[in-house]
């Protein structure tokens, strides 16, 4: 969604939606040539499928010694960007950060919700401390201007995880967040630091039918 935006800023005569499906389209046609051992060239560098783990005897896959990976190479775009790059210091500021959510019902790790079940969301600086009104976590629709649900029921809370039951919300697209007065050694800080978990989390079956076809204008 963020790299179609940066493309419609382009003024691009394409909808927003219509560059969002091409751009899902490719990564989808991409995932399927590398994942049959193509190697896959692209704007960015060079994806390649590779297997990790040694072949001692025969060559034959044994699911407990090797598994599958990627090995990426950056093309020459990207090397020339990385070399233009000016750094920024600043110190790190001390606060919740999540790493995972984990539906408990389809033990789906971040990407599918079920409504009203349990999920566990594990990180670090979780701690949901303090009496600010904004003191919890909130499921916030994908859009602009829309409303976060906040979620009503906290089953455990500690600093590395939190179980909470996902409120009853509709079919659509989420953006988790927390939001948090507890600082380091439990001990209680003035402002509430918010962190909100950069994947889009789904709930329901979201896709485009015949009436939301993207279209070019």
């Amino acid at each position: 969604m963020d790299i179609a935006k940066r493309i419609v800023k382009e003024r691009t005569e394409y909808r927003l939606e219509t560059i969002v499906n091409i751009l899902d389209l490719a990564d989808q046609k991409k995932i399927e040539a590398i994942s049959e051992g193509k190697s896959l060239i692209d704007g960015v560098g060079q994806y390649l499928l590779n297997i990790i783990g040694s072949f001692e005897e025969t060559a034959v896959f044994n699911a407990e010694k090797h598994k599958f990976g990627i090995t990426f190479t950056p093309g020459k775009a990207l090397l020339t960007a990385l070399k233009q790059l000016v750094p920024n210091f600043r110190m790190a500021k001390t606060g919740p950060v999540i790493n995972s959510i984990t539906d408990s019902t389809t033990e789906s790790i971040s990407q599918q919700l079920t409504p009203n079940a349990p999920a566990i969301i594990s990180d670090s600086g979780l701690l949901l401390k303090g009496d600010h009104p904004s003191v919890g976590i909130y499921f916030t629709p994908d859009g602009e201007g829309k409303t976060p649900v906040k979620v009503g029921l906290i089953v455990s809370n500690t600093t590395s995880q939190v179980i909470i039951q996902i409120p009853a919300l509709p079919d659509g697209q989420y953006l988790l967040s927390i939001t948090t007065q507890a600082g380091a050694g439990y001990s209680l800080v003035k402002e509430p630091r918010t962190y909100q978990y950069p994947i889009l989390l789904t709930v329901g079956n979201v896709s485009d039918d015949d009436d939301n076809r993207p279209v070019i204008e």
